[in-house]
């Protein structure tokens, strides 16, 4: 790896990678992956855990609600998991409204004490804004925000697309880094595309197209926008 590559996080999509500026994440991010459900956005949060895993790191995944099985399942998969660490928080409040409000100071607490982290991935967003709105939720991100920059560490949190316009720019402005995938519907049946915003200064926005075969994600084509 070099000189330029040392202060970057590879997403586990090589291809996403090569599209991002300086190829891959910028150690001190914070990334938001938004989609709606049929965009396959768990699959991205489990190629990020996995790179890491089969990198030998130590990963850290913060369930809030239960996830799908497409992150899932490298819970259970000792052969992807090659000599790295899951470190897996089961963040789901189970009891009272009191469980619920302690999740993210419960999640901050426990960011702050990581040792040897460098990729976390919190699933999913969604629930902050439930549960606390969308003001609270953007004092949070502050916070993990500065946590992560502090300690180097990339934070991916993935987020259905459940807010108006205004509201999901305010969360955008908190982030460092966002992936937007879409799906669309057509005569020849359904793609994926990817807007990839924020990464790079005065970077204009990638696009990019995808398909999910075999578990994988597969990006086919590349054009940079303004």
């Amino acid at each position: 790896m070099g000189n330029g590559q040392r202060d970057r996080i590879l997403s586990g999509i090589s291809t996403l990678d090569q599209a991002l500026e300086g190829g891959g994440i910028r150690k001190g991010s914070l990334v938001l992956i938004k989609g709606e459900a049929s965009s396959r956005k768990d699959l991205f949060g489990y190629h990020f855990l996995k790179e890491g895993l089969q990198n030998g790191e130590r990963v850290v995944f913060y369930d809030v609600e239960a996830s799908s099985d497409e992150i899932m399942d490298i819970h259970d998969m000792e052969e992807e998991k090659g000599s790295g660490e899951l470190i897996f928080v089961d963040a789901c409040p189970k009891y009272s409204k009191f469980f619920i409000n302690a999740v993210p100071a419960r999640i901050i607490e426990h960011l702050e004490n990581l040792v040897g982290v460098q990729r976390v991935l919190i699933n999913p967003l969604t629930f902050f804004v439930e549960k606390f709105g969308v003001r609270d939720t953007g004092d949070f991100l502050i916070m993990i925000r500065d946590i992560a920059m502090d300690k180097g560490m990339v934070i991916v949190i993935l987020m259905a697309d459940i807010l108006s316009e205004l509201e999901m720019q305010s969360v955008i402005d908190k982030c460092d880094g966002i992936i937007e995938l879409d799906t669309h519907r057509g005569s020849r049946g359904a793609y994926h595309t990817i807007s990839i915003q924020k990464f790079g200064k005065g970077r204009g926005n990638i696009h990019v197209t995808y398909v999910v075969r075999e578990g994988k994600v597969m990006i086919s084509t590349h054009e940079k926008i303004s």
